[in-house]
């Protein structure tokens, strides 16, 4: 786990984590504080050129969006190469993971039982595996493409016939990663959250917002997905509480995509 997210990830769950002290991690890693500084300078924000200093950023972002940028920041850095394949460009794979982050939140927002900020991270990470298989895996990537197109069928279901699926790889690199059994169950059955046992619903919350992030063409996304949105029952909302998520994310897709893109090197 790259260093920056693990003292970030460690604090997540300390009562008495403040600002002082995320300044303090973000100060240790300079290429981090630049580009939190160029974040919150984008037009997304709305402050362009008026942040210089981390201590201001938190201070006029908030803590947990500028907590929410060093988690992104640091898992982009840490797997944010360009795949050998042309059909995984790292960028709009972060931009994806980075929409179904922030769509996450809106969701588990209905539930009182959720912390939102938590999805934030399970958003992010959700398609970790994928950025594994890229990396290391190019070969099977490959023959999995191949099913892909045969068969006219999503990335993941040539996955699942092939074998070899990015949701595993992603629980495997969560479990390294000694993150909870919630993130770990999102990462492995985000598109089989009825699989999940005792976390059907907050799973559910990642493969709704997966889903919308595919809709509105927010970064990369599969061939062959179905037309029709999914709405899982464990979630226990109406079409017209997606439908107003939906439009909350249309509305803000541009600012969240110019934001990020300085995140990501853009």
């Amino acid at each position: 786990m790259p260093n920056t997210l693990q003292k970030v990830l460690e604090e997540m769950d300390n009562i008495a984590s403040s600002a002082q002290r995320l300044e303090t991690i973000i100060r240790q890693d300079p290429v981090l504080a630049a580009k939190i500084l160029k974040v919150a300078n984008s037009p997304a924000y709305g402050l362009s050129g008026k942040i210089q200093t981390i201590s201001h950023a938190i201070v006029v972002l908030g803590f947990e969006e500028v907590r929410n940028l060093v988690i992104g920041i640091s898992l982009t850095q840490a797997f944010g190469q360009d795949a050998d394949l042309e059909e995984f460009p790292a960028r709009d794979m972060w931009l994806h993971c980075i929409g179904v982050a922030t769509v996450s939140m809106d969701i588990a927002k209905l539930s009182p039982e959720f912390d939102p900020e938590e999805f934030f991270t399970m958003g992010l990470i959700h398609d970790i595996g994928r950025f594994l298989m890229c990396a290391f895996f190019a070969n099977d990537l490959r023959e999995i493409v191949k099913i892909q197109h045969e068969k006219q069928v999503p990335l993941f279901i040539a996955e699942e016939e092939y074998g070899f699926s990015h949701a595993e790889a992603g629980a495997y690199i969560a479990k390294k990663w000694n993150l909870n059994e919630r993130m770990v169950s999102a990462v492995r059955y985000h598109h089989h959250p009825i699989s999940a046992g005792d976390e059907e619903k907050s799973c559910a919350i990642i493969f709704l917002a997966d889903q919308l992030c595919h809709k509105l063409g927010i970064g990369w996304s599969s061939a062959w997905l179905p037309e029709k949105i999914k709405l899982p029952k464990a979630l226990g909302i109406s079409g017209a509480e997606v439908q107003k998520i939906a439009k909350n994310l249309r509305d803000k897709k541009d600012d969240l995509e110019q934001g990020w893109s300085k995140a990501l090197g853009d």
